[in-house]
């Protein structure tokens, strides 16, 4: 890649450009560890201090930015309305690998009943299912499995060693990381005779909506009866549980480690931290937000709010007990004191 700050200018209509225009730039880094012939970004006041310090040749600034103190010298400054977006963009088109090209290699096995189109990638070590459909500019890699009836729409990517269990519906421009498991059985048992665990069958299936992102080693079980269903534009980041039942509503976003127990409702827009617990049959309402490490064992019914801990409270609730915890050490000897004084009156 070879870029210059006014080839960069154009491709993201920026409102202004102050500096060198021809320099050679071939690489995007952050602003800590640019060099001279990188392009690099700020928008987030938290890194100001980096943009005084940073080497790199170019950097894309937000639009009526007014540095605090002198740039460094031969900075050259693109202003645009969003620089993060726009650094991404030119990312996403100058450095993004790109995917394989159509066609089927050998050693796949693609069953009889299966449709797959001409416009699709089939890797090597892949298996297709009983009367799957695969939709046109469906990128499937090798040692991925997808079995009977499932449904995969136009522009999904289908990373090796994911597994697609039977009945499954994937949307369109979807992206099922490596080693991710769709549709497998929900962790669901009842006691039996002599107090013994019975299996209850697992029948119903998995829906994922369109631009939904799975994550590596990700779990989605599919229902008991009926759908287990990830909203259109889900992001679920890697090594995430989502028992059976569960619905998640569009474009909620959930970072690692956090595990959702069945039948459990999520609402549309919200951000859940890492390693948030769940229990099931709960609801959490549109636009929350659930900070990393929380438990949620009751239903969140009022949307739009921040909440934290475990149990799960919302925020300034729960620093003003954590922050009443801290002093405990302090307050308990003098709560004693207290007593004593009481109880000798």
């Amino acid at each position: 890649m070879t870029l210059t700050p006014i080839a960069i200018a154009e491709a993201v209509q920026a409102e202004s450009l102050i500096g060198d225009k021809e320099k050679i730039l071939t690489g995007f880094a952050s602003l800590a560890e640019a060099c001279e012939t990188d392009l690099t970004f700020f928008s987030d006041a938290r890194y100001e201090n980096h943009l005084y310090t940073t080497k790199a040749g170019a950097v894309l600034l937000p639009s009526g930015f007014r540095p605090k103190k002198p740039l460094p010298a031969g900075l050259t400054q693109i202003y645009v309305k969003r620089p993060e977006h726009a650094f991404y963009s030119l990312v996403r088109r100058y450095k993004e690998r790109p995917l394989p090209s159509w066609g089927k290699e050998p050693y796949s096995v693609i069953h009889p009943t299966a449709y797959v189109p001409e416009e699709t990638y089939i890797g090597s070590f892949s298996y297709i299912g009983e009367n799957v459909k695969l939709a046109p500019g469906v990128w499937v890699f090798p040692f991925v499995y997808i079995g009977a009836e499932v449904e995969i729409g136009e522009g999904t990517v289908i990373y090796p060693h994911a597994v697609i269990m039977p009945g499954t519906k994937i949307g369109r421009n979807c992206i099922i990381h490596p080693g991710a498991i769709i549709g497998a059985d929900g962790f669901g048992f009842y006691k039996g005779e002599e107090r013994l665990y019975e299996r209850i069958p697992q029948t119903g299936r998995v829906v994922i909506e369109d631009e939904v992102e799975v994550g590596a080693n990700t779990c989605v079980d599919r229902a008991t009866l009926g759908v287990t269903r990830l909203g259109h534009g889900v992001k679920l980041d890697n090594l995430i549980q989502v028992g059976h039942n569960v619905q998640i509503g569009a474009h909620t976003a959930i970072a690692a480690q956090t595990g959702i127990a069945g039948s459990t409702m999520i609402g549309a827009y919200c951000r859940i931290g890492g390693q948030v617990g769940i229990a099931d049959h709960v609801q959490v309402a549109d636009h929350s937000s659930i900070a990393a490490q929380s438990g949620i064992s009751r239903s969140i019914l009022t949307p739009g709010k921040s909440w934290r801990g475990s149990p799960v409270q919302e925020v300034r609730q729960q620093l003003l007990m954590e922050a009443i915890m801290r002093r405990l050490p302090e307050i308990y000897p003098k709560l004693r004191e207290i007593e004593k004084t009481i109880s000798s009156l």
